[in-house]
C-alpha cells in the first residue's frame, strides 16, 4: 500500500486506487449531468471519497489576519501546500511546478485558483518572510502561519501529517521529509483531491482546467447525493 493511501486510511477515508477508477467516477458524474462521457479524463491527482473535512482551527495570514480553511476560502479551487521557506529542494520545486502550471490556464481560470503555502516552521517564517519568499514564485501565492499545534491539526485533517516530519531547529517540522502533497479544496470548503509533489506542471494545468471547467459533482465536498 502506498504512503498516501496509508495516510488517508488513518483518517477513515477511502482513496481511489487507480486512474481507471478515477476516470470511471468522472465519466459517471458527467453522464449524470447530461454531458458526454467523452469529456472524461484521467486525473493526475488522487480523488478522496469521502473528501477530507478540514479542521476549523484558526491560522494567521502573512498580513496578520485570522484565517480558517473551513470558511474563508473564496475561490472555486484552493490549493494548499505545507512547507517552510528554508526548505532546500522539495518546497521550491513543488511551488515552481504549480506556478508554471497556472501559466497554462486562461486569465479567467487563473483567477479562480488560489494557493496557500502553510509554514511548518512558524518561528522563522514570519508574515514578511513568507510574503517575500512566495513572491519568487507567483505574486498571487499567499502564506499562512500560526501555532505549530494548530498547523499540525489542520494538516492532519487534510491527510498531511506535519508533525510526523523531521524536527527543525526552532520547533517546527519538515512535513516533506517523507512525502509531499498539494491539497485541493473545493467551493464547499472540503478537500476531495490531492496531488503528489512530483506532479508535472502540465499535469497540474490539465487537472485544474478540468476541475474548473466541468466541476464534476463527485469532486464537490457536498457530495452529489441529490
Amino acid at each position: 500500500m502506498q504512503e498516501h493511501e496509508r495516510r488517508a486510511r488513518r483518517l477513515g477515508v477511502e482513496v481511489t486506487r487507480t486512474a481507471r477508477a478515477i476516470a470511471a467516477l468522472i465519466a459517471l458524474a458527467l453522464l449524470t449531468a447530461g454531458c458526454s462521457s467523452e469529456k472524461a479524463v484521467d486525473l493526475a491527482g488522487t480523488v478522496v471519497d469521502p473528501p477530507f473535512t478540514i479542521a476549523s482551527d484558526t491560522l494567521t495570514t502573512e498580513d496578520g489576519k485570522p484565517f480558517t480553511f473551513a470558511k474563508d476560502t473564496t475561490k472555486p479551487l484552493t490549493l494548499v501546500f505545507f512547507g517552510y521557506t528554508n526548505c532546500p529542494d522539495i518546497c521550491p520545486t513543488v511551488l515552481s511546478s504549480i506556478a508554471s502550471g497556472l501559466t497554462k490556464l486562461s486569465a479567467k481560470q487563473r483567477d479562480e485558483v488560489q494557493l496557500f503555502f502553510v509554514t511548518s516552521d512558524p518561528v522563522r517564517d514570519t508574515g514578511p518572510v513568507l510574503k517575500s519568499y512566495l513572491q519568487r514564485f507567483d505574486p498571487s501565492f499567499s502564506g499562512l502561519t500560526g501555532k505549530i499545534e494548530s498547523i499540525a491539526k489542520v494538516g492532519r485533517s487534510m491527510g498531511v501529517f506535519v508533525d510526523d516530519g523531521a524536527k527543525l531547529p526552532n520547533g517546527g517540522y519538515d512535513p516533506n521529509s517523507h512525502t509531499s502533497y498539494v491539497i485541493g479544496i473545493d467551493e464547499t470548503h472540503k478537500a476531495p483531491i490531492f496531488w503528489g509533489g512530483d506532479t508535472a506542471p502540465i499535469q497540474f494545468a490539465n487537472d485544474f482546467k478540468f476541475l474548473l471547467t466541468e466541476r464534476p459533482e463527485h469532486l464537490k465536498g457536498g457530495s452529489s447525493g441529490g
